[in-house]
């Protein structure tokens, strides 16, 4: 394991991160030798709070219903009270012999908060806003509404706007209770007759879809392919670019994601591609 001149990294601890931009979300990427002291961390982490996150389960107890609210905690990571983020430390320093508590505080925290692109942010946040969870599931169970949570996305249907009208102020008020806030901007109501779209796929009815236009996407992306192929590497297809093993890679992991979540259109891909002498 790599240690950290302690006294520096808390005196310019600014300079182990590269700030960058995705958008509009701004990513703090830890340099490659604190991103090794994180990784260990969170092996602990994984023992004391474990991951796990799953898109498929998070969208599918919500196909089929008439209403689905959706609602976003405003920016998750730095939000999280950093007497949360002590009380989770601390906890999993007991499973580091001799851990010193408020060094792992120091190397997963920037300025007193979860930095965007370390390692161990997820699984910190996660276990920080675990209380919050409980009582909210509390709530939406005894009035029969579904929920789920994939990170700073919460998702509530029922069959009853009603109901959902009192789970938002519900949430509200819980969120506020609990230090964090809501992104009252994000918070969208959507009937069956329209696409419900959670977490990128579409629960309309009774089993979970891609949407229309992601599988048309794939389509084109599997037709590239097979004009590359054909063409002996030769000729460049200027919608995709050249095809290397990057690019072919996205496409396989596309259709991994698409079999997990939608097997019926990843069927009938891999029969367009299987038309088009395409192996993948």
């Amino acid at each position: 394991m790599t240690y950290f001149n302690q006294n520096k990294i808390y005196l310019t601890q600014e300079l182990y991160y590269t700030i960058f931009r995705i958008g509009k979300r701004v990513i703090l990427a830890p340099c490659d030798e604190l991103k090794k002291v994180q990784r260990y961390f969170k092996t602990a982490l994984n023992w004391t709070y474990p991951l796990k996150i799953n898109t498929f389960k998070s969208a599918k107890i919500h196909c089929g219903k008439k209403w689905v609210l959706k609602m976003d905690i405003k920016d998750f990571y730095n939000s999280v009270p950093h007497e949360y983020i002590e009380k989770v430390v601390k906890n999993t320093c007991k499973k580091i012999k001799n851990a010193d508590v408020n060094y792992y505080l120091m190397i997963t925290t920037l300025n007193g908060k979860l930095p965007t692109g370390a390692p161990t942010s997820a699984h910190i946040a996660n276990a920080c806003f675990s209380p919050v969870d409980k009582r909210i599931r509390a709530y939406c169970n005894a009035f029969c509404v579904d929920y789920s949570r994939y990170m700073d996305d919460m998702i509530f249907s029922s069959e009853d706007k009603y109901l959902l009208n009192m789970i938002e102020k519900f949430v509200q008020k819980t969120l506020e209770n609990f230090g964090y806030k809501l992104n009252d901007r994000k918070t969208k109501y959507i009937s069956d007759n329209k696409q419900q779209n959670v977490l990128g796929v579409v629960v309309n009815n009774k089993d979970v879809r891609l949407p229309k236009t992601l599988r048309k996407k794939l389509r084109a992306m599997i037709h590239s392919y097979s004009v590359y192929q054909s063409s002996g590497a030769k000729e460049i297809d200027l919608k995709f670019r050249t095809w290397d093993e990057k690019s072919i890679a996205k496409l396989k992991g596309y259709l991994a994601y698409t079999k997990q979540v939608d097997e019926k259109s990843y069927n009938k891909l891999m029969h367009y591609a299987k038309s088009l002498n395409v192996n993948l």
